[in-house]
């Protein structure tokens, strides 16, 4: 165990050349630091060297003793994060120190981003052999404290260390980084760009932005003194390429793509930026890039569906009549014959259709968002991108008649994101059977769920949002980087500040202080009938990656949710669009002018006809009515009611 007065820690900064010492990590509990290699978080292990785990190597420069610097000796080095801190993931993870416990013989790991939150770690319990390390703890006792054992590395990482001792400083500027890394003669300079990273200043760091958009040199010589790395293979390459191409057409705007692909190697994308920091030096270059860009085109909207095909003709027309000029969809797993539909409309141009591959531990929704917001560059010719799910409607006042209308009034205040209040719309009886499917929903179900009767979900919002500025999204509320400012509003122009979160609940983006209902707020379909709220919780939903049928979802709580709107008694009807309806049969109509997509659209609801036939004696299998309570028994009844008929073809007009 090293003490403070030890020479590796001295507090001494007057060597001309650096002394570099070495070490491994104990924690209080007899176990090591190690990084979990299927995913890089950090853990602590009483074996870290064991299979699926590489132990955390620390070093310490001498002329910067309060830094330590974490990392692996690997060649194939994983990006290092753990849960709540606030400075950078990367394959060196830099961190303050700060000497602890008796005789000051321990040592504390502080975030250097958020000064007073220490590294921590709990017991071992359940005979495992490791656990998370976590960023969060505020104060310093046993579980907080660590030991630095010297250890000899390899000579890889000697070299690695020495470049960094070279590059750290605590005033560096762009011209210094730019200059290391032309004179970069290494074979991997990730990690030390990584590990400087958490001190670069916020006004520095951003003059890096249009450097790396518009220097082609810097890009290529990065290229080649760096191991294997996708925001310097494919991602920055193809911004800079986007936006020369954008920029060569001067007033006009380029052609945005048909058809796109999120392959599974972007798995990492459900998680680069969600904490709301940097996955490495890189990933910061590409989204300080990204802000550069400016946009020629309106408002989009960016939305991941599964399943919603009998919807997604609608939700296109009505929100085109609203002014969106277009629709980033993310789509996997669809057993509706969905894509035949968005074959169409992607072909036609109306959307831009990206097929979102999956497997079950990824989340379909976040990868989407992740890789809209740093890795698809269409989305940055566009000034707002609101994100919506398939049974969300943008409710606009008749005082606005597009969007644009009301965006232009909110940006006399520096705007980067709008949280725009939930309003639930209530079920309704499909006195025609499967026919009534054939309706617009918005026609069909035209009452407005008061506020609080089905609990607190009318504070929720969902966002619009400046793509050039915004780092990644949740379902909620985007997310930004926590470093760079960021004006974030109510609908009624005041800060969406979220300090009063609903009883039992954190403080959360996702929650507004108050319900701003005057000018604008999304209309949320979550409800229908009786028929499509069992398909609902049938099907599976664009955040869900599993296929199958899980019919623990009908339950108490499922009947409970149902249930409670259709008792409420306020009557409140939906008029705001229900005066938009002729616009949005107009705008249906012209969809279905097109021979293909009215044949896809018809095939879609024969699919789900067909599935809807089937659940009925899956259903009536799993004897449903046991599963809840009498005083919700009479909601099954519609049930019956309901899946009758024939959901007819599509037409050009209803």
């Amino acid at each position: 165990m090293m003490s403070k007065s030890e020479p590796a820690l001295s507090e001494t900064c007057c060597e001309k050349s650096p002394e570099i010492t070495f070490f491994q990590i104990r924690t209080w509990h007899d176990a090591g630091l190690a990084v979990r290699l299927r995913d890089g978080q950090l853990n602590q292990h009483q074996n870290p060297a064991a299979e699926g785990f590489a132990p955390v190597v620390a070093f310490q420069i001498s002329t910067f003793p309060r830094q330590l610097f974490l990392t692996t000796d690997r060649p194939d080095k994983p990006i290092i994060w753990l849960h709540h801190y606030g400075a950078p993931r990367g394959t060196v993870l830099t961190v303050n120190i700060k000497c602890c416990g008796p005789a000051n013989s321990f040592w504390s790991i502080e975030d250097p981003h958020t000064l007073g939150k220490f590294f921590t770690t709990r017991p071992f319990t359940d005979g495992k052999d490791t656990n998370h390390v976590v960023g969060d703890c505020h104060h310093v006792m046993a579980w907080e404290q660590f030991s630095l054992e010297p250890i000899t590395v390899s000579p890889e990482l000697h070299e690695e260390a020495n470049y960094v001792a070279q590059l750290f400083r605590y005033d560096l500027t762009t011209g210094d980084i730019i200059a290391f890394i032309k004179n970069y003669k290494g074979s991997n300079i990730q990690p030390l760009l990584d590990a400087v990273l958490p001190f670069i200043r916020w006004n520095e760091l951003e003059k890096l932005g249009p450097l790396f958009l518009e220097d082609k040199n810097l890009l290529k010589h990065l290229q080649k003194v760096t191991a294997s790395n996708k925001w310097l293979e494919r991602i920055l390459p193809d911004l800079i390429d986007w936006n020369n191409k954008q920029s060569s057409s001067r007033k006009k705007p380029a052609r945005l793509p048909a058809k796109l692909t999120s392959s599974f190697d972007d798995a990492d994308m459900a998680w680069a930026g969600s904490d709301r920091t940097f996955a490495g030096f890189f990933h910061a270059a590409t989204h300080l890039a990204r802000r550069c860009v400016k946009p020629k085109r309106g408002t989009c909207l960016l939305s991941t569906q599964r399943n919603e095909g009998l919807y997604l003709l609608e939700w296109i027309a009505y929100h085109q009549a609203v002014g969106i000029e277009h629709f980033f969809i993310y789509s996997n797993n669809n057993e509706d014959k969905s894509d035949l539909l968005l074959e169409e409309l992607a072909q036609k141009g109306i959307i831009t259709w990206i097929s979102n591959e999956v497997d079950p531990k990824t989340s379909p929704q976040f990868k989407a968002y992740g890789h809209a917001f740093n890795a698809l560059p269409d989305i940055l010719d566009f000034e707002w991108c609101f994100v919506l799910d398939g049974d969300e409607f943008i409710t606009l006042s008749p005082h606005y008649p597009q969007i644009t209308d009301f965006l232009n009034e909110i940006e006399r205040k520096e705007t980067d994101a709008i949280a725009v209040n939930w309003r639930f719309i209530g079920s309704a009886l499909n006195v025609n059977g499967l026919a009534d499917l054939a309706i617009p929903l918005t026609e069909r179900n035209t009452r407005i769920v008061g506020s609080g009767a089905i609990g607190e979900g009318w504070r929720l919002v969902k966002s619009a949002c400046r793509p050039q500025k915004t780092l990644h999204s949740r379902a909620h509320h985007p997310v930004w980087y926590h470093s760079a400012s960021y004006s974030f509003r109510l609908t009624n122009g005041e800060l969406h500040e979220f300090i009063q979160p609903p009883p039992g609940f954190q403080r959360d983006p996702a929650f507004a202080d108050k319900g701003c209902f005057d000018e604008l707020y999304i209309s949320h379909f979550y409800f229908k009938s009786m028929t499509e709220w069992t398909w609902k919780h049938a099907r599976n939903s664009g955040a869900d990656p599993t296929k199958a049928m899980d019919s623990s979802r009908y339950n108490n709580q499922w009947a409970n949710a149902f249930g409670l709107q259709l008792k409420d008694q306020q009557q409140t009807k939906n008029e705001w669009i229900l005066q938009r309806a002729d616009a949005t049969r107009h705008a249906l109509a012209e969809l279905r002018s097109v021979p293909a997509i009215r044949k896809a659209e018809t095939q879609v609801r024969q699919a789900v006809e067909a599935f809807l036939y089937a659940l009925k004696p899956r259903l009536d299998e799993e004897n449903l009515s046991s599963r809840i309570t009498e005083e919700w028994q009479f909601i099954l009844q519609d049930l019956d009611l309901e899946i009758i008929g024939h959901i007819p073809a599509s037409t050009e007009t209803i």
